[in-house]
């Protein structure tokens, strides 16, 4: 026989804000019991001891009491400039509770789609919209610190640019056209992968070798089809090139660019679950594929989410809507 819940009674007989009290707090406990913080103020005593001032950079500052939601207040010594322990984060002047933003950095981490994100989380669609440029902010540049070393593999993968108008009656074209976007992908023997956009169409030997110049250590060796366009790349980092005829019933061929075709399958897989996205912001969510790529690489050492959460506060990022 079940045994009947002592608290049942007790619940039902709340009122509507005494039961918001107790939601609320039962949520905070399961956050802190998940990842180690279940409001703001813990999360920043955790990852935002000694913020910085963020209007001259200042280290040198004082306590100076706490803001309602209980995060540390600060006045510079330099400037006198008074800033909490949020500020100059993406969780600044969030009207949201930090269970509320576990609940959507765990969805985001499953690229659930912003309509399911809104539901389960409570918000509106424009403020789950919003949230995800928030996190898409943190990671903007985020490609541009990775190195990728010793044997690299190179490959193009395409989706079409649906921002691009059509005149009427025009249908799209086959095959590689200007229609289609290019997104340059390289993953190393160290499963550090890289994924930016290259322009329109087929890609040229500067585009590519604009594109992951700074993301290949010098002396690698380059690893892909007979791609021409892949050559000034090779020269530039000064590194050796591993080139195969680019035929799917040579099994050699497969079994070598296995590892960029199957992240290249991957990735347009994660981009065909935002049908409708602004192809303005494709980097971004590369951005964010990537970063959750490392994210999952490191979770036997750090939990997931307690790390997405500790790179939201220890980011200096902005999102601002233009709508």
């Amino acid at each position: 026989m079940p045994r009947e819940n002592p608290f049942a009674g007790m619940v039902a007989g709340m009122s509507p804000d005494e039961f918001s009290l107790l939601s609320s707090a039962v949520a905070e406990r399961r956050c802190r019991e998940e990842v180690g913080f279940g409001t703001f103020a813990e999360a920043a005593e955790l990852y935002r001891p000694h913020p910085p001032c963020p209007s001259c950079g200042c280290g040198s500052t004082w306590k100076d009491g706490r803001e309602e939601n209980g995060t540390r207040r600060y006045r510079c010594g330099a400037c006198g400039r008074r800033y909490n322990s949020l500020t100059g984060t993406v969780l600044e002047h969030s009207k949201s509770d930090m269970p509320t933003w576990v609940d959507f950095v765990r969805l985001m981490r499953f690229n659930v789609p912003l309509d399911a994100i809104a539901e389960a989380c409570r918000v509106t669609h424009q403020t789950a919209w919003e949230w995800r440029h928030r996190l898409f902010a943190t990671v903007d540049g985020y490609q541009d610190r990775l190195v990728l070393r010793d044997r690299v593999w190179l490959d193009e993968t395409y989706v079409t640019d649906t921002d691009l108008t059509h005149g009427y009656g025009e249908a799209r074209k086959r095959g590689l056209s200007k229609q289609k976007l290019c997104i340059v992908v390289a993953i190393d023997v160290h499963k550090n992968p890289v994924a930016k956009v290259c322009g329109h169409g087929k890609p040229s030997s500067r585009r590519i070798r604009d594109a992951l110049a700074g993301n290949v250590a010098e002396g690698s060796t380059i690893v892909g089809d007979r791609e021409r366009a892949h050559n000034a790349l090779v020269r530039a980092v000064r590194g050796t090139h591993e080139a195969y005829k680019a035929d799917t019933r040579d099994p050699v061929y497969l079994e070598r660019v296995a590892l960029v075709n199957n992240l290249c399958s991957w990735l347009k897989r994660y981009l065909w679950r935002f049908t409708g996205m602004d192809m303005k912001y494709i980097q971004s969510y590369l951005n964010w594929y990537v970063y959750l790529f490392r994210v999952k690489q490191a979770s036997e050492r750090w939990p997931e989410i307690a790390r997405v959460v500790r790179h939201l506060l220890m980011a200096e990022a902005h999102f601002r809507s233009k709508t």
